[in-house]
């Protein structure tokens, strides 16, 4: 019986299983340790006939045995990394990150199908809560691919150095390679579901915003007009010969242009630094992933000028926030506040890839041939299209 496994490899577990269960004890002592599969399950013995029980537990402890030796042979040889290296690649189904992904994409994909169906402002903001839920998990998923990445490198170099281990290495290295192609498949779709939704969230954020600007200036033009009367009720001469009727004039007057200036603020749209940052995340991806690219090209271009927009805006309310002033900073905007802003825009880019480039940099991957090149390419481009699409340009 041995003979017949000689020159053969590794007898796949469901070819053991039946030999086990079917053979007598006697054929089953004389099957080759050294063929049998690693990490037979514990109760493999106890599932087999009474009779073939005892000929199972010595084979499977000689087997154990001769994997154990084989494994501390190899550990000496190639080190602690290359073995985990290999136990990674022997691994039949994707790690609990990558699982828990791939549910999370297939809701995120019949919450989209119903959002196409209706359309309604409730199911784009459930799309976007799932967004950022998901965006969570990223993390865990582009350091598994990191490590699988690293384990073929690993590999690689040990079978450069050990070609005669090159039955172990080549399988081993094949498998890691097909598992990071099906994990940098996956975050590609998500790329693709991400970009798509939240360029719905940024048109629909930068026409609110329009709308809202239109409302204020209207409202400015009114709270302009009644300064403008406030001022001349409260000259010298009018208190003079009618201080009491000046005092309710104006307190009438004030008490009508806070009302109109709360009003006013209350249309200033909300933009908060996460949603910028989720929203150039969205874009830096979709733009930088070869499996994403160029299928996003038109939706690329939508999505960088709304949140160029958006971001002017963002810039814009910090800077009238910090200098408490009420008027709607729309209204009239001097050349030296347009340069201000235009900066403080291009800042917010590039501290945002200084912190990509700070961050753990799972998410460059050989498999998808995304590097650190291609990031900084990225951003001149979009600094150089920040420059040419904002409105607010420096009058020489």
């Amino acid at each position: 019986m041995a003979d017949l496994f000689k020159d053969k490899p590794t007898i796949p577990f469901e070819v053991f299983k039946k030999l086990a269960y079917t053979l007598p004890p006697d054929e089953i002592a004389k099957l080759p340790p050294e063929k049998l599969p690693e990490n037979i399950p514990i109760d493999f013995v106890e599932d087999a006939p009474i009779y073939s029980r005892a000929a199972l537990e010595n084979l499977i402890l000689s087997a154990n045995s001769y994997h154990l030796q084989q494994r501390l042979e190899m550990q000496d040889k190639h080190g602690e990394d290359v073995i985990e290296s290999l136990d990674r690649a022997k691994a039949t189904k994707p790690g609990a990150n990558i699982r828990v992904f791939r549910n999370k994409l297939k809701d995120l994909r019949v919450l989209l199908d119903q959002y196409q169906a209706n359309r309604t402002l409730q199911q784009l903001e459930l799309l976007s809560k799932n967004i950022k839920h998901i965006n969570g998990l990223l993390m865990d998923v582009r350091t598994e691919v990191t490590d699988i990445i690293r384990s073929i490198k690993l590999l690689g170099e040990s079978l450069e150095g050990a070609p005669e281990d090159a039955a172990l290495f080549e399988p081993a290295i094949e498998r890691l390679t097909g598992n990071a192609e099906i994990v940098e498949r996956l975050l590609a779709e998500y790329y693709l579901l991400r970009l798509s939704i939240l360029n719905q969230e940024m048109q629909r954020k930068n026409h609110q915003v329009v709308e809202l600007e239109d409302e204020a200036r209207q409202l400015q033009k009114e709270i302009d007009l009644l300064r403008e009367e406030l001022e001349r009720s409260q000259t010298l001469w009018k208190r003079a010969l009618a201080r009491g009727k000046s005092n309710t004039e104006g307190d009438a007057l004030q008490q009508r242009i806070s009302e109109l200036v709360s009003e006013q603020k209350a249309k200033e749209v909300a933009i908060n630094e996460n949603d910028l940052t989720l929203w150039l995340d969205a874009i830096v991806d979709a733009s930088l992933h070869p499996y994403t690219r160029d299928r996003v090209i038109k939706v690329l271009a939508d999505a960088r000028v709304a949140l160029y927009n958006l971001l002017n805006k963002y810039c814009m309310n910090q800077e009238m926030s910090a200098l408490q002033i009420a008027r709607n900073p729309f209204l009239q905007v001097d050349a030296k506040q347009a340069i201000r802003f235009m900066l403080m825009s291009e800042q917010f880019i590039l501290d945002y890839f200084a912190k990509k480039r700070n961050q753990n940099t799972a998410w460059i991957s050989d498999i998808a041939e995304v590097k650190m090149e291609d990031l900084d390419a990225l951003e001149k481009e979009i600094l150089q299209e920040l420059k040419r699409s904002s409105r607010f340009k420096k009058k020489i």
